[in-house]
């Protein structure tokens, strides 16, 4: 069989509108003479009768060929070019049946989601009334919240960020809790204070994972101008923010598996926040330059 010099263009083409192998095989042998039987065919595109029969069927099925009557069943290609019409109209009707599929189901996600929304709502607005009463009522160990779910932890940070008024100091260590869009986030916040007056000393532990170094350094480097003072020390003790020597919010190591826990504490007291400080100031002397991530 002489195939086109671009044999394989024409293949993949005609595999991609759904003709197989052997259709194509098929096709293109009855495109070099006017008739052909299975026979012929199955010589021509060199592949078993059985498969060139099976071809030239599903040819005609999907109007690429027409068969001949005679003694001999003969088979005859159909011209390309009448296929445009017949390929193109089942494309936009395929295509329009996955548009009218695709608009239901984003429907049906868009009501699930407006759904969702008000059991939200409505959810909110039957708690609230329930914490607030108990917000009303003491208890010994109201100073103290534990915070377990990172992104809770992120929004309480920024609000006491928001909430500073002369000082935030703080030892920056990881596992941070969150992806590095909200650590980005939380650096943003940070101007604000610094813009109003708040002071703002950070002591960062130096990366284990090189890879942590150039990003962590873009954002000092953007915080050293709004005002940030850095350091930078092999290693913190924990994770630790105090807020005007009045509340501490921290995360201690697992004694047991030894990893830093996300877990967060916060205690707004007067003497464990300046006892805190007083640590921060003996390592804040001990800390270099945070240019020294660079190596």
């Amino acid at each position: 069989m002489t195939f086109p010099s671009n044999r394989a263009l024409i293949l993949k083409r005609f595999k991609e509108i759904g003709l197989s192998s052997n259709e194509v095989k098929s096709y293109l042998s009855l495109l070099e003479r006017d008739t052909l039987t299975v026979p012929e065919v199955s010589k021509l595109a060199g592949i078993p009768p059985p498969n060139a029969y099976r071809a030239l069927e599903r040819l005609m099925s999907k109007g690429l060929c027409i068969s001949r009557p005679g003694p001999t069943k003969k088979y005859s290609a159909s011209d390309p070019s009448l296929l445009e019409d017949k390929l193109l109209s089942e494309l936009d009707t395929a295509t329009q049946v996955d548009l009218d599929n695709l608009r239901k189901r984003e429907k049906e996600i868009l009501e699930k989601a407006k759904v969702t929304k008000e059991n939200i709502g409505a959810m909110i607005r039957e708690l609230k009334p329930q914490y607030e009463c108990r917000q009303q009522k003491t208890d010994p160990l109201d100073y103290i919240e534990i915070i377990k779910d990172p992104y809770q932890i992120h929004k309480r940070f920024i609000q006491l960020v928001a909430g500073a008024r002369e000082e935030i100091i703080a030892f920056c260590k990881p596992p941070y809790s969150g992806p590095k869009e909200r650590l980005q986030e939380q650096f943003e916040q940070q101007v604000e204070p610094l813009q109003r007056g708040v002071r703002l000393k950070a002591i960062y532990e130096v990366p284990q994972d090189k890879e942590e170094i150039p990003w962590l350094l873009e954002a000092l480097n953007s915080a050293a101008k709004y005002g940030e003072e850095s350091r930078a020390i092999k290693r913190l003790p924990m994770k630790m923010v105090i807020f005007d020597e009045r509340i501490a919010l921290f995360a201690l190591q697992d004694p047991v598996s030894k990893q830093i826990s996300l877990t967060s504490q916060i205690v707004e007291h007067p003497a464990l926040a300046e006892s805190l400080k007083i640590l921060f100031e003996t390592l804040w002397g001990q800390a270099e330059d945070y240019h020294i991530l660079k190596g």
